[in-house]
């Protein structure tokens, strides 16, 4: 790496909704040292082009590269762009954290991409780009918040509901677990927050439990909050416990409950009620030790400018 700080731009959908991968760089970026910005992939190419010509990066940063707003005529030019810089000595980062079994976009990029960060161990080899195991990660705090009123719970769940696709399941267990719990659990979005991943820090602290979801049918998948609620010095249930167990210790970082299982749910919230304090300091301390944005942005620079 060069002695100077590395420059750095990011392109991705950086203003239609809160992204863990955007701000994981940004703040893994700055607390190393580096100078980063980022530019919207939903601006005209020239707009993005403009960016990155005053930028000069040693690294771009990818997000939605193969499949942004505005289709396949978009993505072209986009690849096209990371072509022309890789040619220049740019090092270009694609990052894939959906937890699909089949390659969506089959195409070689090799081109105009060094690697791709992935999720899950999914074959991604129609790409021709190496492909790198890199799970999501929890924000760097210096120590755990303090907890706030309008969190304060039983069992709190936060993400995406929908009735249909991917989330259905996800979805109707969850609302099983609500009826069962009532007020004791809460579900955001809601109307009194409707975006918690800036909160995290308060509504970790503030509730005995915080829900998680594996997809053992994906493989490699991590649910993100795995380290996010955790690295917060939060309770987390998680029910993939083989594939969170790569990385935290049951019992120690996390409480394990079986899946689609309201009763053994009903039993981790109270285990975790009684024995939060120390599973919450153990897990804070560990994940903040080695897994949040800052190591895993060394560990993809190390990826592209070893």
């Amino acid at each position: 790496m060069p002695a100077r700080p590395l420059r750095s731009v990011l392109i991705g959908d950086t203003d239609h909704y809160p992204s863990e991968y955007i701000f994981g760089v940004a703040q893994g970026m700055a607390l190393l040292g580096h100078w980063h910005t980022a530019v919207s992939v939903r601006n005209d190419i020239d707009v993005i082009e403009r960016r990155v010509e005053q930028t000069a990066p040693d690294v771009i940063w990818g997000h939605m590269l193969l499949w942004p707003p505005g289709g396949p005529d978009v993505a072209a030019a986009l690849l096209d762009l990371c072509r022309r810089w890789r040619q220049r000595g740019t090092r270009v980062i694609m990052h894939d954290g959906d937890a699909r079994e089949s390659t969506r976009y089959p195409t070689d990029i090799s081109d105009s991409v060094d690697v791709v960060l992935c999720n899950h161990m999914a074959d991604r080899s129609a790409w021709n780009i190496r492909q790198v195991r890199w799970p999501y990660f929890a924000f760097v705090q210096p120590r755990p918040s303090v907890s706030a009123g309008m969190f304060l719970c039983s069992l709190a769940f936060a993400g995406r509901l929908s009735t249909a696709g991917i989330y259905a399941e996800r979805t109707a267990f969850v609302f099983e677990l609500k009826k069962r719990l009532g007020s004791r659990m809460l579900v955001f979005p809601n109307p009194d927050c409707r975006h918690t991943l800036m909160r995290t820090p308060e509504l970790a602290a503030s509730a005995d439990a915080v829900l998680g979801y594996g997809r053992p049918e994906s493989p490699g998948w991590l649910d993100v909050r795995v380290f996010q609620y955790p690295g917060a010095g939060g309770v987390l249930l998680y029910d993939d416990v083989e594939r969170a167990g790569e990385f935290l210790t049951p019992w120690r970082h996390f409480v394990p409950y079986q899946r689609h299982d309201v009763d053994s749910v009903m039993l981790a919230v109270q285990f975790a009620k009684e024995h939060g304090a120390a599973i919450r300091h153990e897990a804070f301390q560990f994940v903040q030790e080695r897994h949040t944005s800052v190591q895993r942005v060394e560990q993809a620079l190390a990826e592209v400018l070893s």
